[in-house]
């Protein structure tokens, strides 16, 4: 009988029929009076309910004049600057990323500027054209040029490292 008892404990301090109907007060009081365990229990939740009921406000506090009204400015407020695009319109935010690309543009700079001094060798000389002239061109026939494989090597290093 302990247990419906234990259940229903909450239910006997508010005053209220248990799950069983009405017939459970008559039995709750009769097994309360017979049962020191199940009493010492009811009285340790009547004294935890009058310590709860003491912090209870005396009365209803009243709040003052134009309170809600703050208050749904301020909820209004914190929707307006949670954008995303609000972040972009901070002066701090702008100084920041204008700082921040001056910076980039700095060294992205002077990075271009380090490696076009750089010596790139045939790069960096004119270019020479060199032509045969008309007349030579149009008498010679490919069969009639001998020339091995190791000539023409050296005729275009001589070309490459010409300078004036």
């Amino acid at each position: 009988m302990h247990q419906p008892v234990k259940d229903n404990l909450e239910e006997y301090l508010r005053g209220v029929s248990g799950k069983y109907g009405r017939a459970i007060p008559d039995e709750m009081e009769t097994h309360l009076s017979s049962c020191a365990e199940c009493a010492s229990e009811l009285s340790e939740l009547e004294l935890q309910s009058a310590a709860l009921q003491s912090l209870r406000a005396p009365s209803e506090a009243e709040l003052p004049a134009g309170f809600y009204a703050r208050v749904m400015q301020r909820i209004d407020d914190a929707r307006a600057t949670n954008s995303v695009w609000a972040a972009f319109l901070e002066p701090i935010f702008a100084k920041r990323l204008f700082y921040s690309c001056a910076t980039l543009l700095l060294l992205l700079g002077s990075y271009l500027i380090s490696s076009e001094t750089a010596d790139h060798g045939l790069y960096n000389q004119p270019a020479t054209v060199v032509s045969t002239p008309p007349d030579v061109a149009a008498n010679a026939a490919p069969d009639d040029v001998d020339t091995t494989p190791q000539e023409r090597d050296a005729v275009l290093v001589s070309l490459a490292s010409y300078e004036q």
